[in-house]
């Protein structure tokens, strides 16, 4: 069976694309506090005997998060969004949403600052998991 993309994929398309916009803002964190604190690179993470170390490493975990969940997340959107197209876009753009806040959240030095990102972006991230699945139900009926 023919696989066809349907009219308001485009929304999907625009969605994806924009997830790139939570991944420029935690490049731009990262930067901003390697100059801040002094973390010079290859470091990932700031040295054991850094006094910025939990400050520094906040913000890089808050980027490498979103790094880590970057691909399934949007793979499941342009996956499920060849079955629901307007859900998964709006999904997407949720999760992205939310990872802006994660990020902006965690860079204020307290692991506990991601924690209202971290649910805004899981109302975007687990039903894109679920809907993939429906998806393939769906288009293998």
């Amino acid at each position: 069976m023919p696989i066809e993309i349907p009219d308001d994929y485009a929304y999907v398309i625009a969605a994806a694309g924009a997830t790139m916009f939570p991944l420029f803002y935690g490049v731009v964190r990262v930067m901003r506090a390697r100059k801040e604190y002094g973390v010079e690179y290859p470091n990932l993470y700031a040295p054991a005997d850094s006094k910025h170390k939990k400050a520094f490493d906040c913000v890089q975990r808050g980027h490498q998060n979103t790094l880590e969940n970057y691909a399934p997340t949007v793979m499941c959107g342009l996956m499920s969004g060849l079955a629901y197209p307007s859900a998964s876009a709006a999904l997407l753009t949720v999760w992205s949403v939310g990872r802006v806040a994660y990020i902006h959240g965690y860079a204020k030095g307290d692991p506990r600052g991601r924690s209202t990102g971290a649910m805004v972006s899981h109302l975007g991230d687990l039903p894109l998991f679920f809907m993939t699945f429906a998806a393939a139900w769906t288009l293998m009926a």
